[in-house]
């Protein structure tokens, strides 16, 4: 892990342009260390208590745009905490505030990374309209019954788990 979290960092600018040591060191280690602390912070404060609940309003994380932004898509920590077992962390693509997602991407695309499980259109509706706020487009009102948590939470029933997509499923060579 240092090689990659400061010797790397510091070598590359030292060496193919010139960059003073101690200026590389700073801005390259320390600042982006410190850069990646606070965003984890952030996330685990700020997204639990600003925003809105469109996914489940009986639990304190929000969805937050600004923490989407600064901690590169984890703002959406209402949908992570609604459906945590979904590899996204949000209902967007991979490109809309979702860098994390596009990461994983990458390495499914690559056989790195397969099985990913995401909620589909028709689950992410249910939870909406059971336990969602009202702030979330599809709501209409209605009540649905169930508040499903987890993968393997004893309320998700068998059809809500072949409501699931799987991405890049892992093939047996």
């Amino acid at each position: 892990m240092p090689i990659c979290m400061a010797v790397l960092p510091m070598a590359i600018p030292v060496y193919l342009w010139g960059e003073d040591p101690w200026n590389a060191w700073i801005v390259c280690c320390v600042s982006r260390w410190c850069y990646m602390l606070h965003s984890t912070w952030v996330v685990n404060s700020l997204a639990h208590i600003y925003g809105n609940k469109p996914y489940d309003k009986s639990i304190t994380p929000a969805q937050n745009v600004y923490v989407a932004i600064i901690a590169f898509g984890e703002g959406w920590h209402n949908y992570h905490h609604a459906f945590p077992w979904d590899y996204k962390t949000s209902e967007f693509s991979s490109w809309e505030l979702n860098w994390t997602s596009a990461f994983i991407d990458f390495f499914a695309k690559i056989g790195w990374a397969y099985n990913l499980k995401t909620a589909n259109v028709e689950m992410i509706k249910k939870r909406v309209l059971s336990t969602g706020d009202g702030s979330h487009t599809l709501h209409q009102h209605l009540h649905i019954k169930g508040n499903a948590w987890g993968w393997d939470d004893l309320e998700l029933t068998d059809e809500d788990k072949s409501m699931a997509c799987i991405l890049f499923p892992k093939t047996e060579k």
